[in-house]
Protein backbone atom coordinates (compact mmCIF):
# COMPACT_ATOMS: atom_id res chain seq x y z
CA UNK A 1 0.00 0.00 0.00
CA UNK A 2 2.76 2.83 1.20
CA UNK A 3 4.69 1.47 -2.22
CA UNK A 4 1.77 2.10 -4.40
CA UNK A 5 1.14 5.54 -2.41
CA UNK A 6 4.56 6.19 -3.27
CA UNK A 7 4.30 5.81 -7.06
CA UNK A 8 1.51 8.10 -7.21
CA UNK A 9 2.93 10.38 -5.71
CA UNK A 10 5.88 10.16 -8.16
CA UNK A 11 4.23 10.22 -10.76
CA UNK A 12 1.97 13.44 -9.67
CA UNK A 13 5.15 15.59 -9.93
CA UNK A 14 6.99 14.23 -12.65
CA UNK A 15 3.42 15.05 -14.84
CA UNK A 16 3.53 18.84 -12.98
CA UNK A 17 7.41 19.16 -13.42
CA UNK A 18 6.76 18.00 -17.47
CA UNK A 19 4.42 20.59 -17.63
CA UNK A 20 5.27 23.13 -16.51
CA UNK A 21 8.20 23.22 -18.74
CA UNK A 22 8.82 25.88 -21.30
CA UNK A 23 11.34 26.45 -23.76
CA UNK A 24 13.39 29.88 -23.56
CA UNK A 25 11.80 31.60 -26.33
CA UNK A 26 8.54 30.23 -25.33
CA UNK A 27 8.14 31.70 -22.09
CA UNK A 28 6.99 35.47 -23.68
CA UNK A 29 5.00 33.98 -26.19
CA UNK A 30 1.89 34.18 -23.88
CA UNK A 31 1.81 37.68 -22.67
CA UNK A 32 3.05 38.52 -26.29
CA UNK A 33 -0.31 37.38 -27.85
CA UNK A 34 -1.96 39.25 -25.03
CA UNK A 35 -0.70 42.75 -25.71
CA UNK A 36 -1.14 42.27 -28.98
CA UNK A 37 -4.48 41.66 -28.73
CA UNK A 38 -4.61 44.15 -26.64
CA UNK A 39 -2.74 46.63 -29.04
CA UNK A 40 -5.60 45.33 -31.72
CA UNK A 41 -8.28 46.06 -29.40
CA UNK A 42 -6.95 49.59 -28.68
CA UNK A 43 -6.39 50.37 -32.35
CA UNK A 44 -10.19 49.16 -33.49
CA UNK A 45 -11.34 51.55 -30.59
CA UNK A 46 -9.12 53.95 -31.83
CA UNK A 47 -9.61 54.00 -35.38
CA UNK A 48 -12.44 56.27 -36.85
CA UNK A 49 -15.44 54.15 -37.74
CA UNK A 50 -16.61 55.64 -41.34
CA UNK A 51 -20.91 56.40 -41.62
CA UNK A 52 -21.54 56.63 -45.21
CA UNK A 53 -24.75 58.91 -44.58
CA UNK A 54 -28.20 59.37 -46.12
CA UNK A 55 -28.29 61.41 -49.43
CA UNK A 56 -31.22 62.10 -50.75
CA UNK A 57 -32.59 61.44 -54.44
CA UNK A 58 -36.09 63.64 -56.08
CA UNK A 59 -37.85 63.36 -59.45
CA UNK A 60 -39.75 66.35 -60.98
CA UNK A 61 -40.46 68.46 -63.54
CA UNK A 62 -38.27 71.59 -62.73
CA UNK A 63 -37.98 73.22 -66.38
CA UNK A 64 -42.02 72.72 -67.13
CA UNK A 65 -41.38 70.49 -70.20
CA UNK A 66 -43.22 67.58 -69.34
CA UNK A 67 -40.90 65.32 -68.98
CA UNK A 68 -39.17 64.30 -64.97
CA UNK A 69 -35.76 64.85 -64.15
CA UNK A 70 -34.15 63.70 -60.99
CA UNK A 71 -31.93 65.16 -58.43
CA UNK A 72 -29.18 63.46 -56.62
CA UNK A 73 -27.26 64.71 -53.57
CA UNK A 74 -23.12 64.00 -53.56
CA UNK A 75 -20.95 63.97 -51.20
CA UNK A 76 -17.43 63.31 -52.81
CA UNK A 77 -13.79 63.92 -52.09
CA UNK A 78 -12.08 67.31 -52.88
CA UNK A 79 -11.83 66.19 -56.49
CA UNK A 80 -15.47 65.48 -56.65
CA UNK A 81 -14.90 62.03 -57.96
CA UNK A 82 -15.49 59.57 -55.27
CA UNK A 83 -18.03 59.44 -53.47
CA UNK A 84 -17.30 59.30 -49.57
CA UNK A 85 -18.40 58.74 -45.95
CA UNK A 86 -20.00 61.91 -44.28
CA UNK A 87 -19.28 61.12 -40.78
CA UNK A 88 -17.08 59.08 -39.09
CA UNK A 89 -16.38 58.99 -35.24
CA UNK A 90 -20.03 59.72 -33.29
CA UNK A 91 -18.46 62.44 -31.67
CA UNK A 92 -20.33 65.95 -33.46
CA UNK A 93 -16.71 67.97 -32.94
CA UNK A 94 -14.48 65.45 -34.54
CA UNK A 95 -16.71 65.29 -37.32
CA UNK A 96 -16.00 68.81 -38.22
CA UNK A 97 -12.80 68.80 -37.59
CA UNK A 98 -12.53 66.14 -39.96
CA UNK A 99 -14.89 67.55 -42.50
CA UNK A 100 -12.25 71.02 -42.61
CA UNK A 101 -9.25 69.04 -43.08
CA UNK A 102 -10.25 66.54 -46.21
CA UNK A 103 -12.32 69.15 -47.87
CA UNK A 104 -15.02 67.51 -49.49
CA UNK A 105 -17.34 68.83 -52.07
CA UNK A 106 -21.08 68.90 -51.95
CA UNK A 107 -23.25 68.91 -54.07
CA UNK A 108 -26.56 67.98 -56.40
CA UNK A 109 -26.67 66.54 -59.83
CA UNK A 110 -29.46 66.61 -62.27
CA UNK A 111 -29.50 63.84 -64.79
CA UNK A 112 -30.50 66.40 -67.36
CA UNK A 113 -26.94 67.92 -68.52
CA UNK A 114 -29.09 71.05 -69.37
CA UNK A 115 -30.23 72.16 -66.17
CA UNK A 116 -27.96 73.12 -64.00
CA UNK A 117 -27.47 71.63 -60.31
CA UNK A 118 -28.70 74.31 -57.37
CA UNK A 119 -26.04 75.46 -55.00
CA UNK A 120 -25.56 74.04 -51.72
CA UNK A 121 -24.23 76.70 -49.61
CA UNK A 122 -22.52 77.61 -47.81
CA UNK A 123 -19.40 75.60 -47.35
CA UNK A 124 -18.09 73.61 -45.37
CA UNK A 125 -21.03 71.20 -44.75
CA UNK A 126 -22.40 67.43 -44.72
CA UNK A 127 -24.57 67.64 -47.52
CA UNK A 128 -28.32 68.53 -47.04
CA UNK A 129 -30.41 68.44 -44.06
CA UNK A 130 -33.95 67.98 -45.97
CA UNK A 131 -34.55 68.08 -49.66
CA UNK A 132 -38.12 67.71 -51.24
CA UNK A 133 -40.22 68.51 -54.73
CA UNK A 134 -42.47 71.13 -53.54
CA UNK A 135 -44.28 70.95 -56.52
CA UNK A 136 -45.94 74.10 -58.51
CA UNK A 137 -45.53 76.59 -55.65
CA UNK A 138 -46.20 79.61 -58.19
CA UNK A 139 -48.25 77.86 -61.26
CA UNK A 140 -45.92 78.54 -63.80
CA UNK A 141 -45.39 74.73 -64.58
CA UNK A 142 -42.66 73.97 -62.88
CA UNK A 143 -41.94 72.03 -59.77
CA UNK A 144 -39.91 74.07 -57.26
CA UNK A 145 -37.83 72.78 -54.69
CA UNK A 146 -37.10 73.12 -51.05
CA UNK A 147 -33.56 72.14 -49.28
CA UNK A 148 -31.86 72.88 -45.96
CA UNK A 149 -27.74 72.59 -45.86
CA UNK A 150 -26.30 70.78 -42.97
CA UNK A 151 -24.15 73.13 -41.88
CA UNK A 152 -20.74 72.20 -40.64
CA UNK A 153 -20.76 74.62 -37.26
CA UNK A 154 -22.27 74.36 -33.85
CA UNK A 155 -25.64 76.67 -34.86
CA UNK A 156 -29.29 75.21 -34.07
CA UNK A 157 -30.08 78.14 -36.27
CA UNK A 158 -30.84 77.72 -40.11
CA UNK A 159 -32.34 78.13 -43.07
CA UNK A 160 -35.08 76.75 -45.46
CA UNK A 161 -34.59 77.74 -49.32
CA UNK A 162 -37.22 77.42 -51.72
CA UNK A 163 -35.73 77.40 -55.34
CA UNK A 164 -37.06 77.54 -58.70
CA UNK A 165 -35.88 77.11 -62.36
CA UNK A 166 -36.60 80.07 -63.99
CA UNK A 167 -34.46 81.30 -67.67
CA UNK A 168 -31.88 78.27 -67.33
CA UNK A 169 -30.77 78.56 -63.71
CA UNK A 170 -32.01 78.49 -60.29
CA UNK A 171 -33.28 81.39 -58.50
CA UNK A 172 -34.79 81.87 -54.73
CA UNK A 173 -38.52 81.78 -54.75
CA UNK A 174 -38.59 82.35 -51.08
CA UNK A 175 -36.63 81.98 -48.01
CA UNK A 176 -37.67 81.44 -43.87
CA UNK A 177 -35.39 81.24 -40.91
CA UNK A 178 -36.11 77.62 -38.96
CA UNK A 179 -34.32 75.95 -36.11
CA UNK A 180 -33.15 72.29 -37.01
CA UNK A 181 -34.75 70.44 -34.76
CA UNK A 182 -38.49 71.13 -36.37
CA UNK A 183 -36.64 68.28 -39.23
CA UNK A 184 -36.08 64.72 -38.62
CA UNK A 185 -32.50 63.47 -37.86
CA UNK A 186 -31.17 61.32 -40.38
CA UNK A 187 -30.15 57.78 -40.86
CA UNK A 188 -26.21 58.43 -40.49
CA UNK A 189 -24.92 54.79 -41.72
CA UNK A 190 -28.07 53.84 -43.93
CA UNK A 191 -26.64 53.00 -47.58
CA UNK A 192 -30.21 53.17 -49.13
CA UNK A 193 -29.18 54.57 -52.73
CA UNK A 194 -27.50 51.73 -54.65
CA UNK A 195 -26.27 53.70 -57.00
CA UNK A 196 -23.24 54.42 -54.86
CA UNK A 197 -22.50 50.60 -54.95
CA UNK A 198 -23.90 50.12 -51.69
CA UNK A 199 -26.32 46.62 -51.34
CA UNK A 200 -27.41 46.84 -47.86
CA UNK A 201 -30.67 49.25 -47.56
CA UNK A 202 -30.32 49.63 -43.81
CA UNK A 203 -27.78 49.40 -41.32
CA UNK A 204 -29.30 48.96 -38.20
CA UNK A 205 -33.22 49.11 -36.69
CA UNK A 206 -32.15 52.93 -35.82
CA UNK A 207 -31.72 54.10 -39.09
CA UNK A 208 -35.28 51.96 -39.89
CA UNK A 209 -37.01 54.55 -37.27
CA UNK A 210 -35.16 57.23 -39.10
CA UNK A 211 -36.06 56.47 -42.97
CA UNK A 212 -39.62 55.97 -41.97
CA UNK A 213 -39.87 59.70 -39.82
CA UNK A 214 -38.33 60.96 -43.31
CA UNK A 215 -40.28 58.97 -45.57
CA UNK A 216 -43.52 60.47 -43.30
CA UNK A 217 -42.06 64.10 -43.10
CA UNK A 218 -44.00 66.66 -45.16
CA UNK A 219 -42.14 69.48 -44.37
CA UNK A 220 -42.24 72.83 -43.58
CA UNK A 221 -44.61 74.25 -46.14
CA UNK A 222 -48.15 74.53 -47.97
CA UNK A 223 -49.31 75.82 -50.64
CA UNK A 224 -52.23 78.36 -50.30
CA UNK A 225 -52.56 79.61 -53.86
CA UNK A 226 -50.00 80.76 -56.64
CA UNK A 227 -49.35 83.56 -54.12
CA UNK A 228 -49.25 82.56 -51.25
CA UNK A 229 -47.60 79.59 -48.62
CA UNK A 230 -48.24 78.48 -44.85
CA UNK A 231 -44.90 78.27 -43.30
CA UNK A 232 -43.93 77.04 -39.84
CA UNK A 233 -41.14 78.74 -38.97
CA UNK A 234 -38.56 80.45 -36.40
CA UNK A 235 -40.41 83.08 -35.06
CA UNK A 236 -38.63 85.96 -32.79
CA UNK A 237 -41.60 85.66 -30.00
CA UNK A 238 -42.07 81.85 -30.32
CA UNK A 239 -40.04 78.90 -30.65
CA UNK A 240 -41.76 78.05 -33.93
CA UNK A 241 -45.03 79.54 -35.50
CA UNK A 242 -47.07 79.04 -37.99
CA UNK A 243 -47.99 81.83 -40.69
CA UNK A 244 -49.34 82.27 -44.12
CA UNK A 245 -46.98 84.54 -46.28
CA UNK A 246 -46.66 86.52 -49.96
CA UNK A 247 -44.38 84.78 -52.69
CA UNK A 248 -43.58 88.35 -53.43
CA UNK A 249 -41.66 88.44 -50.11
CA UNK A 250 -38.63 86.85 -49.63
CA UNK A 251 -38.56 85.89 -46.28
CA UNK A 252 -41.05 86.95 -43.44
CA UNK A 253 -40.95 90.09 -41.37
CA UNK A 254 -38.04 89.25 -38.17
Amino acid sequence: MCARLLYIIVAFFCICSCGGARHKGDKLKPNADAASEEKSVDTLAQKPQPAFGYRFVISGDFDGDGKQEKLVEHFCDSTGAKEVDKFFKGDYDDDVKMLHSRKCHSFLKCDNNLIDAPPIEPLPNFGLLFLKNEGDLNGDGNDEISFVTNKADWSNLNDYTIMTYKHGKWETLYWFPIWEWQLPDLPRKAYNLKLYGNQEDVIDTTDQRLLKELESFSGLVKKINNKKLQIIYRSRDISADTIIVSLKNHHPKL
